[in-house]
């Protein structure tokens, strides 16, 4: 009996410690992107400063320049009144290393002003961050659109992307 006891007491401080520190490795990595969030409805211009220097953005299958990214945020700023952002974001996978790190997030950005109603984007993104003088960037961006439809609370977000309908 106190072998099973201790066996079961190790397992459960090994698994609470890898939870723990996965979520703390993400931490670094989760600040540079909520940094991002703030940005792109106030000043989108300002994101370049989290981007390295080779940055590569693919939205579903389209690569997208910073520039065009930049441009599409002050333009949806421009022509929506009152406009509120928010981003809700759950940490799927991540990992960080001395140089390099990555996080796999499950994304919906929820975008209303005052004459359109809440416009959403539910995402699947993998965004890959090297450092750069000492400062974590974002080097790579890829996400996937999931269908508005999976977009329900309480739901699993991620039902119709592994079981697609099409």
């Amino acid at each position: 009996m106190p072998y099973s006891k201790f066996l079961a007491s190790l397992f459960f401080a090994t698994s609470f410690l890898c939870a723990a520190g996965a979520s703390a490795a993400s931490d670094p990595l989760t600040g540079v992107l909520e940094k991002m969030d703030g940005l792109i409805c106030a000043a989108p211009e300002k994101m370049t400063a989290l981007f390295g220097k080779n940055i590569v953005i693919f939205s579903d299958d389209k690569r997208i320049l910073p520039k065009q990214r930049i441009e599409s945020y002050q333009n949806m700023i421009a022509e929506l009144e009152g406009m509120k952002c928010k981003v809700d974001r759950t940490v799927l996978s991540s990992s960080v290393g001395k140089e390099v790190g990555y996080i796999l997030v499950d994304e919906q950005i929820s975008v209303s002003s005052r004459q359109s109603t809440d416009e959403r984007q539910h995402s699947v993104c993998t965004y890959v961050f090297n450092k750069e003088g000492g400062a974590w960037k974002i080097i790579q961006e890829h996400c996937s659109s999931l269908p508005d439809y999976t977009i329900v609370p309480g739901d699993d977000a991620l039902y119709y992307y592994h079981n697609p309908v099409y």
